[in-house]
């Protein structure tokens, strides 16, 4: 009798629990009885277990981001040419492996930065040479149009005050002669500087020299000092970056050439002195997401103010702010927006760290960092979601053995 009253009881219990369960999932249960259906389904607990697991992770990362910057803020001296040789290496590597194809590596790696180098030296030279004449007539007609521009500052019905050109020249010659010494110092920091700067190029030259020449079984012996998992994730997270950042970079310099093209043609056509050189001050500007564009531009609209007055100026304006909407519009998008995948906030944001914490270098190299950054964390978060998500790929020892017996054979051969 005993026995046969539990086996009803149990059954009661087990058909009370499937009426809680269909009410639940049906939607027609009160909140105590979902709430007691979760808890024997062990939600709660599940829920704290992975929030744990999820936390865990983000606060290491975030320890190691606080880290990697104090290491970076030490050793930048040193970081700074190896981040200019692997962009730099993005760049050439297209023809360094059109070169490798008919010629050996080393002799490729050079042939590819001694091109580099000519091209650098030949805009440079180009640029020199045509900003002596541009100065030269830029300040020839800067002083006739600054007049100008004070005749018609008197003529307009609002109270501008008058502008008086040799009051603004002596104000100037007196300000430099009683700032000798500060002029003097900023001089010879300015010669350290470029002492400093030219051994950073240097030694990025270099370093750009052996990731050409040995760029493939460089990275796999760095990844040697990584095993098993370890080797996996870091192979991959390497290999995702290195894509971004020749994409970026590539896609990046055709948005500041088509930038140069129309804001160069646009200075050309209204006779503007130093159009050429402003036009390549342009494309360097484009590298430099954001600021740099709207400063060339400013930069240009200044030139023609000068040198031609307010009404070109204001066709430059114009001219330039509709090439900005087509960068911000069409361009970018398209070929940028492809390759990064960040918000326009996130690369201001990143840049104006950048030149606060490090200058020019700094804002120059803060989005292909953060680019480079977002792909590790897309990694790690495509891991705490779906941590199988690389069972596809090789064990670390089957990498390093692949690769030595690729390198074995490319000696043999």
């Amino acid at each position: 009798m005993a026995d046969e009253q539990q086996q009803r009881t149990d059954t009661t219990g087990r058909a009370g629990g499937a009426e809680a369960t269909r009410g639940v999932e049906a939607g027609g249960a009160t909140t105590t009885e979902a709430m007691l259906y979760r808890i024997r389904r062990g939600a709660p607990l599940a829920a704290l277990t992975t929030t744990t697991a999820v936390l865990g992770r983000i606060i290491i990362i975030v320890v190691a981001l606080i880290g990697l910057y104090y290491l970076l803020a030490t050793l930048w001296v040193v970081v700074l040419p190896i981040v200019l040789a692997l962009l730099l290496s993005s760049i050439l590597w297209p023809i360094n492996g059109l070169l490798r194809r008919v010629l050996p590596a080393a002799l490729a790696a050079a042939i590819t930065i001694v091109g580099f180098l000519a091209v650098v030296v030949g805009v440079g030279y180009l640029t020199v040479v045509l900003s002596v004449d541009g100065v030269r007539e830029l300040s020839i007609k800067a002083v006739e149009n600054i007049q100008n521009l004070g005749d018609f500052a008197e003529s307009l019905p609002f109270n501008i005050p008058n502008l008086d050109v040799d009051e603004l020249l002596t104000s100037a010659l007196n300000w430099i002669q009683g700032n000798v010494a500060l002029i003097l110092s900023r001089v010879s920091a300015g010669v350290g500087t470029i002492g400093s700067v030219t051994i950073t190029i240097l030694l990025a030259l270099v370093l750009t020299f052996f990731t050409l020449k040995d760029g493939d079984r460089l990275a796999v012996w760095l990844l040697r000092w990584t095993t098993g998992t370890v080797f996996v994730h870091a192979g991959e997270v390497f290999s995702r970056s290195w894509k971004t950042l020749s994409a970026y970079v590539l896609s990046q310099a055709a948005v500041a050439l088509v930038d140069a093209v129309f804001i160069g043609l646009g200075l050309w056509i209204l006779d503007v002195p130093l159009a050429l050189p402003l036009a390549i001050l342009v494309f360097f500007g484009g590298f430099l997401p954001v600021i740099g564009a709207v400063a060339t531009g400013l930069l240009a609209t200044l030139v023609a103010l000068l040198a031609e007055g307010w009404v070109d100026a204001l066709i430059v304006l114009g001219i330039v702010l509709l090439v900005q909407q087509l960068e911000s519009n069409v361009l970018q998008p398209i070929l940028v927006g492809k390759s990064l995948k960040l918000h326009p906030a996130i690369v201001l944001i990143g840049v104006t760290a950048g030149g606060t914490l490090y200058g020019i270098a700094g804002a120059f190299l803060a989005t292909p960092i953060v680019a480079v950054v977002a792909v590790a964390f897309q990694y790690a978060r495509e891991q705490m979601l779906e941590p199988t998500a690389t069972s596809h790929l090789d064990t670390g020892e089957e990498l390093i053995e692949t690769e030595t017996e690729a390198e074995t054979g490319a000696e043999v051969s």
